[in-house]
């Protein structure tokens, strides 16, 4: 019997905090060594094409999940299409947040002005964001289609808010700095 054969066992889960952790800890040793990353002004045309592609990708998904749940706000969509929809946008959104990393370690960014560090902070707080939207995904994915507390809409809610802002922030950021 194959890998592919045997009976789907359950993932065991990472503890919130443990991820967190790894997640800042990974956002911290990536500003330490930025500045040392050795880059050509060759690359740098690649590196910013590869950068807003990956924009497009990630935060388009973004905004597509937001669209969604904002539907279902307004009772336009039902909360099983707007989790289906939060399980296929996954995959796109942390493949462009992880692209976005790396193509921007590579445009030589400044992690000691004040705008930089505003950047990466909203890079920060859309990847912890992003973890915790996962398991609020996962509450709201248990209830079925059921209606969701006060408590997980407000979870929702706030999850999908400081994603906005963050998404939004960072790109803002990018644009005022490349327009020095």
């Amino acid at each position: 019997m194959s890998v592919l054969d045997a009976p789907s066992r359950r993932r065991r889960k990472v503890p919130a905090a443990v991820t967190g952790a790894g997640l800042l800890a990974a956002w911290g040793a990536l500003v330490v060594a930025v500045p040392h990353v050795p880059t050509s002004t060759d690359i740098r045309p690649v590196a910013l094409f590869v950068h807003l592609a990956a924009v497009v990708l990630g935060f388009g998904a973004v905004l597509t999940l937001d669209w969604f749940g904002l539907r279902w706000m307004l009772g336009r969509e039902d909360l099983t299409t707007v989790v289906s929809v939060a399980r296929v946008v996954q995959t796109p959104i942390w493949v462009g947040l992880g692209v976005l990393v790396v193509s921007g370690a590579l445009l030589s960014p400044d992690t000691s002005a004040p705008l930089t560090v505003v950047k990466l902070l909203a890079v920060l707080a859309v990847t912890l964001n992003g973890q915790w939207a996962g398991r609020v995904q996962e509450r709201l994915v248990a209830l079925g289609g059921a209606r969701p507390s006060r408590r997980l809409l407000g979870a929702a809610v706030l999850a999908a808010t400081v994603s906005q802002a963050g998404w939004w922030t960072a790109t803002l950021v990018g644009f005022v700095s490349a327009q020095r």
